[in-house]
């Protein structure tokens, strides 16, 4: 596969020995100034790209087109080696989560990798390459000495270039109560399903595109858990525990509560759950549930003394969420308890900015039990 290859000769101009297969961009700010240097020099009649470990600035650019991946040889400082730029090609992708974000679990087929900061290998929460799978590579691990506390394994990869799918899916496996809108401009953390939690986490295309809101299971005074510290990103769930398909789960134990857009974009959007009435003869509509954007955008402080539901229809004002809302057809009115799970779900498209959030909630004036929910978007 290397005569496959448009091999690039580089010079290493960085301050750190470049391991084989490593992320590198130009080396084009001199490191003692803020002198700028030309990305290729010259030596004799040859030509010669000046790569470094990644900065700020090609981090935040995430452009494969930008990048170069080292062959399978050790580069020491000042010395010459050859990299490659595009294709299907091998590089350093972390395995670690020493930064917080659990990139052994992240990085999945399909999903999308990024470069970042003085760092050789690419990691989840960027978009510049698609990973494609670990199959036939080299099990060797390897270690940044500068790093150690970051990992890193060979790896198939393709640069992205073209935009790439915005998506997210998730899965709530556990049994839950979701308490109806209160009727106010206020939607509490009662009113919203989890969408993901236990033993499964949301998958994202990129943290660059999502954001997920969960809770750190922390132990309060006595040893009982204490979800009340809250989190934006990537953070661990709340772990599984045997009965979580069986048992309904408090409030306070959602996991994720809630999905933030960090990519303006129109989104196609949907979801499917097995739910029941906990109480009757309270709600003539039905159990409406509903999966909404909620809109940064919107000024709430200055409705939320007022009942954002349009008349009766507990659909929510646009400007405020919009989404899709559903009942099952046999609970239009109901004056008893129904014992057995129903299944609904519907899909939609809206548009979402960067701030506004997905979550599911229960919009109705009773309150409803989820077996399952499982929910998803996708860019269009």
């Amino acid at each position: 596969m290397r005569n496959a290859f448009r091999w690039l000769p580089f010079v290493n101009r960085g301050t750190r020995e470049i391991p084989p297969f490593a992320v590198m961009a130009p080396a084009t700010i001199s490191p003692s100034s803020s002198l700028k240097l030309g990305a290729v020099e010259t030596a004799d009649d040859d030509a010669c790209l000046r790569l470094a470990p990644v900065d700020e600035a090609h981090a935040q650019l995430q452009d494969a087109g930008l990048l170069f991946v080292n062959g399978p040889q050790t580069v020491p400082v000042r010395r010459r080696g050859n990299c490659v730029q595009s294709g299907v090609i091998q590089a350093l992708v972390r395995q670690d989560e020493s930064d917080g974000i659990d990139h052994r679990a992240l990085v999945r087929p399909d999903v999308l990798l990024g470069a970042t900061e003085d760092c050789f290998a690419l990691g989840a929460g960027g978009s510049a390459y698609r990973f494609l799978g670990f199959e036939g590579c080299p099990a060797t691990e390897y270690r940044d000495p500068a790093n150690l506390q970051q990992r890193y394994r060979i790896g198939w990869v393709t640069p992205s270039y073209s935009a790439a799918t915005r998506y997210f899916k998730t899965e709530e496996l556990r049994r839950q109560y979701v308490y109806p809108y209160a009727g106010i401009g206020l939607i509490l953390e009662e009113n919203r399903a989890s969408l993901s939690g236990g033993a499964t986490r949301p998958q994202l295309s990129s943290s660059v595109d999502f954001a997920y809101r969960a809770y750190d299971a922390a132990v309060a005074p006595g040893g009982a858990p204490n979800f009340a510290k809250v989190k934006w990103g990537t953070p661990p769930l709340p772990a599984s525990r045997s009965g979580d398909t069986q048992s309904p789960i408090a409030a306070d134990e959602k996991g994720v509560m809630q999905i933030e857009c960090k990519v303006d974009g129109v989104y196609q959007i949907g979801f499917t759950a097995s739910i029941k009435a906990v109480e009757a003869g309270i709600d003539v509509r039905g159990m409406t549930l509903g999966f909404l954007v909620e809109r940064q955008r919107f000024d709430y402080q200055a409705s939320r003394e007022s009942d954002l539901a349009d008349d009766e229809s507990g659909i929510f004002l646009s400007a405020w969420q919009e989404g899709i809302y559903v009942r099952p057809e046999n609970w239009a009115q109901f004056e008893e308890i129904d014992s057995y799970f129903t299944t609904v779900s519907g899909t939609t498209i809206v548009a979402a900015q960067r701030g506004d959030r997905f979550h599911i909630i229960n919009a109705a004036t009773g309150v409803l039990e989820i077996r399952y929910l499982n929910c998803w978007a996708s860019g269009l």
